[in-house]
């Protein structure tokens, strides 16, 4: 089989299948602009409201016509819930979308830090059927015919948006303290090497949606269909009005794969993930995530592209970033502007 491999290219002229937008990080709340915690961006946050504006005119007036929308999260800011704007300042965001339908709404953890699970499964951001899975988020998406996407609940086990006695509430604690013998458990001292993944910040997939994931990969390999993976897992901000852990000394995103990331930026079961993409050979083309705002790539030892999009509010006012994937017969080209690249990746020989 042929090495799959994800590198810049130019835009081709080619009529695609089908296109559609990718937008993450766009944190908007009605207030000043504020460096992050370690003083490398500036988050301007008004002004995510103008780029998303950009986004849609863009796609609005593009020479292919996009077919929907992916928001891999945090679409407001936490702050919001801090000034008790989170309700109007979330209409506010969904407005400058438009008439774009559909739009699918990944849940990031500034979602959760405005809202409880089950007020966001009775809101606007609510993308997927979850009348089996609740309060799960998580969701399958048949692009065209032979490719998919699935979309995971990487906070479905987690310490946000669910009060104190639930049973997953429990569980993530329990997990947490087996290994961070902090009273804070935002605070990785003490943890070593990967360790320090077990703090507040981040989650974990369910036994229940580690389930489903293999049973959803299982069948795409039997269908022959390729599959792209979207998630939105975290650490987000560590800014003061979140009273996080002073240890913490930068915003970044938790991916899958060690070697994508900070020793701290983990999903706590990354490895029961990786496990199970890993057994269905050359059926998982991507792995598509929001939250490490300096964007990131890695290509792991199975050929999967490990994809993270730049952050929106972390735009200078004369640039943006979003991207639209353009689906052909043979390759997908991932079209980004301004702060995210442009890539292809090859489909050819993958069921050899």
């Amino acid at each position: 089989m042929a090495t799959i491999a994800i590198t810049e290219t130019d835009s081709t002229d080619l009529k695609p299948i089908v296109s559609f937008g990718l937008i993450t990080d766009i944190h908007y709340a009605n207030q000043d602009d504020r460096w992050n915690y370690s003083k490398t961006f500036l988050r301007r946050y008004r002004n995510s409201l103008n780029l998303v504006d950009q986004a849609c005119n863009y796609w609005l007036n593009g020479i292919h016509p996009i077919s929907f929308i992916i928001q891999l999260g945090d679409i407001i800011d936490g702050s919001c819930q801090t000034n008790e704007t989170s309700t109007d300042d979330l209409k506010l965001i969904l407005k400058q979308f438009r008439d774009f339908s559909p739009i699918y709404h990944i849940w990031g953890n500034h979602e959760l830090y405005n809202f409880t699970r089950n007020e966001l499964l009775n809101g606007p951001l609510c993308s997927f059927d979850t009348k089996n899975i609740s309060p799960g988020h998580y969701g399958t998406l048949l692009v065209c015919p032979n490719l998919r996407i699935i979309a995971i609940d990487t906070y479905e086990l987690s310490l946000l948006g669910i009060d104190k006695n639930n049973e997953n509430y429990i569980k993530a604690m329990n997990l947490l303290k087996e290994y961070n013998k902090n009273e804070n458990v935002n605070d990785p001292t003490g943890l070593d090497g990967y360790q320090q993944r077990f703090i507040k910040l981040n989650g974990a997939l369910t036994h229940k949606q580690l389930l489903w994931l293999k049973e959803e990969l299982m069948k795409a390999k039997h269908l022959h269909e390729k599959v792209i993976i979207v998630e939105n897992i975290v650490t987000a901000s560590v800014e003061q009005e979140f009273s996080f852990c002073a240890n913490l000394e930068y915003a970044g995103h938790i991916p899958i794969h060690p070697k994508a990331g900070d020793e701290l930026a983990l999903l706590w079961n990354y490895e029961d993930i990786l496990d199970i993409l890993w057994t269905v050979d050359n059926t998982v083309l991507a792995y598509i995530a929001g939250h490490s705002h300096e964007g990131a790539y890695f290509y792991d030892e199975k050929n999967i592209h490990h994809l993270t999009l730049h952050a929106t509010v972390e735009c200078e006012p004369d640039t943006n970033a979003f991207a639209t994937v353009h689906v052909y017969k043979e390759f997908l080209i991932i079209q980004g502007v301004g702060r995210i690249g442009t890539y292809r990746i090859d489909l050819s020989n993958r069921n050899e």
